[in-house]
């Protein structure tokens, strides 16, 4: 992407930029879906579509970007008024799933797609990591204070639970073409993922 200043017409068109190319993303895949098309759907020219991204896999980027903070969002709004960490990992569960379920760019990948953008995407799923790393050690800590867990290294706990749930989900996605659950392997990951939680919570709990 190139550098672009952030006046409101520009921010304004940037974002415009973001909701086609998410919308015709998550119908088509990436794969079907060219820049030609994102620029028609905008009524603007390839050529002012290519200011604001050089290519398709950078708009992607940016794309995941948006799914990314949209989710960070959503579950901070949620958690507002909680004072549980355990409901607030399962509220973290939840939101997740349904998050990235429902929008595109994560489960429709297919596995070719996803090693052929690795080289662009690694920094941006680094750095989704590392903060959502940074959220569940922050739920951690509040049960530490609540003096609900106990441990020595929050942190590293919470990228523990992270690499758990990430193992979860590729085993649901073993052997398929898209990253892309249905309806009874959806199902499956919640309940699987609702006990994980229930064991790996009761085995931090804090023995009085």
């Amino acid at each position: 992407m190139v550098s672009i200043t952030h006046n409101g017409e520009n921010f304004l068109r940037l974002n415009l930029i973001l909701s086609a190319a998410q919308k015709r993303f998550g119908l088509y895949g990436v794969e079907k879906t060219t820049m030609r098309e994102i620029a028609e759907d905008l009524n603007i020219s390839k050529g002012a579509l290519y200011y604001y991204f050089s290519d398709k896999e950078h708009l992607l980027k940016a794309v995941v970007e948006k799914e990314q903070d949209e989710f960070m969002v959503l579950f901070q709004t949620k958690i507002e008024m909680m004072d549980d960490p355990e409901e607030m990992l399962l509220e973290y569960i939840k939101t997740r799933s349904e998050h990235f379920r429902s929008l595109l760019n994560l489960s429709r990948f297919r596995m070719n797609d996803f090693w052929a953008l690795k080289p662009i995407m690694e920094t941006t799923w680094h750095s989704f990591h590392a903060k959502e790393v940074e959220i569940i050690e922050s739920i951690f800590l509040l049960g530490i204070d609540k003096r609900i867990f106990s441990m020595d290294n929050a942190k590293e706990v919470a990228e523990l639970f992270l690499e758990i749930l990430k193992g979860l989900r590729h085993s649901e996605l073993h052997h398929k073409e898209l990253l892309l659950l249905d309806e009874r392997d959806y199902a499956s990951l919640l309940h699987k993922t609702h006990l994980l939680l229930k064991i790996f919570t009761n085995g931090l709990k804090h023995k009085n």
